[in-house]
């Protein structure tokens, strides 16, 4: 079936308002791409419709045409798009882009380990910090002065919290199956 634009798949021209509506605000009514940001978009399923058969917000993303048509050719593939899909929900949240990139980091690390992270810089993870996502802990090996100013590195580790978040968002590509390629 093809819809009123040409393409291949979902013999609606839309969802229900109210979904269309949470996807579209999701994104800021604009591409959902990053790098694109177009403003005229369309909802594009992540599974194909003719896979899902529904209408599912979390399996629906704002395209423009042209990401929609990538997307459509796999020029864009799913896995992408789920992750595009969850930085969504961390911009529109209350985390900037580099505190999504150190959850995904710490995260990454075996449960007691940790980053090593410049001190000073806590204001950077303040949110991811002040949501007990991440915890920053002192050297264990003591403390480095450099003309009276401590230097050496704070340390910074997911907590239970912030790994259960993590795990909540499906970033994980162990929990991609091999359809999603």
């Amino acid at each position: 079936t093809t819809n009123s634009y040409g393409f291949l798949g979902c013999p609606f021209l839309c969802c229900k308002s109210n979904i269309k509506r949470k996807v579209l605000v999701e994104a800021g009514h604009r591409c959902a791409i990053p790098t694109c940001r177009y403003i005229t978009v369309e909802i594009h399923h992540i599974v194909p419709w003719e896979t899902c058969l529904n209408h599912d917000y979390h399996n629906l993303i704002a395209l423009c045409p042209n990401c929609h048509v990538r997307a459509d050719r796999g020029e864009i593939d799913r896995k992408a798009l789920r992750i595009y899909k969850a930085s969504l929900r961390f911009t529109h949240d209350k985390y900037s882009q580099f505190e999504v990139d150190v959850l995904t980091e710490a995260c990454k690390l075996l449960p007691n380990h940790a980053l090593s992270y410049p001190r000073g810089m806590e204001l950077l993870v303040k949110r991811l910090l002040e949501s007990n996502l991440v915890g920053l802990h002192e050297n264990p090996n003591g403390s480095a002065e450099m003309m009276g100013i401590r230097v050496d590195p704070l340390f910074l580790a997911a907590t239970p919290v912030g790994r259960s978040y993590y795990s909540s968002l499906g970033l994980e590509t162990s929990d991609w199956s091999a359809s999603d390629a």
